[in-house]
């Protein structure tokens, strides 16, 4: 090994639990994939993370939420872990980069704010290794919306041409564009409306391959009134997030859902995910291209197939061909802006965020040994 090497952290909206990589970078754009690893949250610590993004008026910033610490133990476990897998020692790694929890996203507020869970300090102090954190208060203090923050990423690593997507299928899905000027921004929910109402219902933390989606019928009225959401709507640069789109919400739009199969509205809140992103196409101007899926939607064959029917002129396929894993995009995703902080890369898009300038994004924690 000769390049720098940087753990990858990300802990998405699904709220399933920590996507670890450990990448290898040469230069900005040359990077290698050495380990991935994967730590699902215990239920309890789920329960409160998914309560937290719900209720969560009080909280100001990170130190109101006991969980800011106990993430962190989290995340320092599954840095230890991962290198152990890699059979390397704490010393060949360079730094930790942290996504952290998000329970709350707030970039139209005033002032505006965003809240990751997940104490860098605490994590840098228990692993022995420089950590980089919060890495979207940069942008909202140049004004920009905090997030998206992959597109910066996808414009470093893959083929660029104006009918090229990227579309990450987390809990909230997002897409890029990879044109000369980069677009991209949060289309709507992804997962974490199907995955809660599972939940709700049978238990499961998601639907298998999209099973359950598909033994439902889309109520094509109900889909009809999801889709006047305003967010959907809205100009971009824009973002949204768990803290928006959670039951809650899906109780306010439907007053009578105990009136519908339970699996009918799975089956039409998938249909919603695939509409959704198909209106942010229609925002973008774009009827054909290619779209390379990454995240946890891209491994429901359910959605994929809607989204293809949804989307005929677009060939659909995932990052895997384009060198990165589809599992692992965000993981890879903030190993480099983690490496862009150490190396003082502006990594933040203004065409994507709104921000008015290019930043450094990231703050950076060194353990006190």
């Amino acid at each position: 090994m000769t390049g720098e090497l940087i753990i990858g952290l990300m802990s998405g909206t699904s709220v399933d639990g920590i996507d670890a990589a450990i990448v290898e970078f040469e230069s900005v754009t040359k990077l290698t994939v050495l380990e991935t690893e994967f730590t699902p949250f215990p239920t309890k610590l789920r329960a409160q993370i998914n309560q937290t993004a719900l209720n969560n008026s009080a909280l100001k910033k990170n130190e109101d939420s006991a969980l800011h610490n106990k993430l962190a133990q989290h995340y320092a476990q599954a840095s230890l872990s991962i290198i152990e897998k890699a059979g390397l020692n704490k010393q060949d790694i360079a730094a930790i980069a942290n996504h952290g929890q998000t329970v709350k996203h707030e970039p139209n507020a005033s002032p505006p704010y965003s809240l990751q869970l997940g104490c860098g300090q605490l994590i840098a102090q228990q692993t022995g290794i420089q950590t980089i954190t919060q890495f979207r208060q940069a942008d909202l203090a140049n004004g920009g919306q905090g997030a998206p923050l992959m597109p910066a990423f996808h414009k470093a690593i893959f083929k660029q041409s104006d009918s090229t997507f990227i579309l990450n299928l987390g809990g909230i899905a997002n897409i890029t564009r990879l044109s000369e000027t980069v677009i991209g921004f949060d289309t709507g929910p992804s997962n974490t409306l199907l995955d809660q109402w599972i939940e709700k219902h049978h238990g499961k933390r998601f639907d298998h391959n999209g099973e359950w989606a598909a033994s439902g019928k889309v109520d094509v009225k109900l889909l009809s009134q999801l889709i006047q959401d305003d967010y959907l709507h809205k100009p971009y640069p824009k973002s949204t997030g768990t803290d928006y789109y959670n039951l809650a919400w899906l109780m306010a739009q439907v007053s009578d859902i105990a009136n519908y199969a339970a699996q009918d509205i799975q089956a039409t809140l998938l249909a919603y995910t695939s509409t959704s992103i198909k209106l942010a196409l229609d925002q973008l101007g774009a009827d054909k291209g290619e779209i390379f899926i990454c995240g946890g939607g891209a491994q429901n064959p359910e959605l994929m197939r809607s989204l293809q029917q949804i989307l005929p002129e677009f060939l659909v396929r995932k990052t895997d061909e384009l060198g990165v894993p589809s599992n692992w995009v965000e993981a890879v995703g903030f190993a480099w802006l983690g490496y862009c902080y150490r190396h003082n890369i502006s990594s933040n898009l203004p065409s994507v965020t709104g921000a008015k300038t290019s930043v450094v994004l990231g703050q950076k924690f060194e353990p006190n040994l």
